[in-house]
C-alpha cells in the first residue's frame, strides 16, 4: 500500500491550510500558544503508543498477548491502532477541533497518522469516517472524523468515501458508558452501502477510541454489506490512568 505514489493532491490539500494561517494566524491546540496550531512543548507532552500493545485493538499493555477485551469480544476488525494517548495537550487539542470548530487541526492531527500507516503498511483502498448522526452533523457543521481522514486519503492517493457508512441510529455519548454499555450502545448503529464496500478493504478513521465498540460496530456493518477486510486507525486512545505505556518513536510533525 505504501509504495511512492503521487501526492500532488495531499500537496496541495496542505497549502490550503497553510494558506489560511495568513488570515487568520494559528494558536496551538494544547496550550493556546500563539503561531502554530500544535507546538514543540505540546509534542513533547503526548505519550505516543509504543510497541507494547494489544496485537489486535492496539490497547498499551505489556506481554504482546491478546487483550482480555479482545479475548473475550472477538471484534470483527483486522487491527485497530493509535497515535498517542488521550491526555493532556492531546486531549485538549482534540476538544478544540471537535467542538471550537479548529478545523485546520484535522490537517495537522493526520500528518502523524499518515505516518503510522507508513510503518504499519497495511493494503486498504477505501477510506472513510466514523460517521456522525445527522443531528450531530447539523449542530457541529463538519465531522471531525473526517478532517483527520480525507488528508490521509489524499497522502495513500486512495479513495475517500463518506457516504459509505452511515450512522443509522443515534446513539447516546460513549463518554462514562463502561465497556458492555459502549458496545450495547453502537450495536446497529451503522449501515453501509454495498456498493461502495463490496470487496474493498477499508480504513475507517476517528478521533478517539477507548474500547473499540464503536469501530467494531462500523467493522460489522461493513462486513455485512461485502467488505473484504476492515482496518481502523484514531489519533488518540483513552485508556486508564494507571496505564502506563512505552512511548515509541517522536513522528514528526
Amino acid at each position: 500500500m505504501m509504495e511512492r505514489m503521487d501526492r500532488s493532491a495531499y500537496t496541495f490539500y496542505r497549502l490550503l491550510w497553510q494558506s489560511l494561517d495568513w488570515l487568520f494566524p494559528p494558536a496551538c491546540g494544547g496550550c493556546e500558544g500563539a503561531g502554530t496550531h500544535w507546538c514543540e512543548s505540546c509534542q513533547s507532552s503526548t505519550t505516543i503508543i509504543g510497541d507494547d500493545i494489544c496485537p489486535k485493538c492496539g490497547h498499551p499493555q505489556t506481554g504482546g498477548d491478546t487483550c482480555q477485551n479482545c479475548a473475550s469480544l472477538s471484534p470483527v476488525f483486522s487491527f485497530l491502532r493509535s497515535w498517542a494517548i488521550y491526555n493532556g495537550p492531546l486531549r485538549d487539542a482534540i476538544h478544540r477541533l471537535k467542538y471550537q470548530q479548529d478545523m485546520a487541526l484535522g490537517e495537522i492531527f493526520s500528518r502523524p497518522m499518515i505516518q503510522l500507516l507508513e510503518v504499519l503498511e497495511w493494503r486498504v483502498n477505501l477510506v472513510l469516517p466514523v460517521p456522525l448522526s445527522k443531528e450531530r452533523y447539523q449542530q457541529r457543521g463538519y465531522n471531525q472524523a473526517g478532517l483527520l481522514a480525507r488528508p490521509v486519503a489524499l497522502a495513500l492517493n486512495i479513495p475517500y468515501q463518506p457516504k459509505a457508512l452511515e450512522r443509522w441510529r443515534d446513539t447516546v455519548s460513549q463518554v462514562g458508558l463502561s465497556a458492555d454499555q459502549r458496545m450495547d450502545n453502537v450495536v446497529g448503529a451503522f449501515k453501509a452501502s454495498q456498493g461502495l464496500v463490496k470487496d474493498r478493504s477499508i480504513l475507517v478513521i476517528d478521533d478517539v477510541t477507548t474500547t473499540g465498540a464503536t469501530i467494531n460496530s462500523c467493522a460489522q456493518a461493513l462486513l455485512q454489506a461485502g467488505a473484504r477486510e476492515v482496518f481502523a486507525l484514531t489519533l488518540a486512545r483513552a485508556v486508564h490512568p494507571s496505564v502506563q505505556p512505552l512511548q515509541g518513536s517522536q513522528l514528526v510533525m
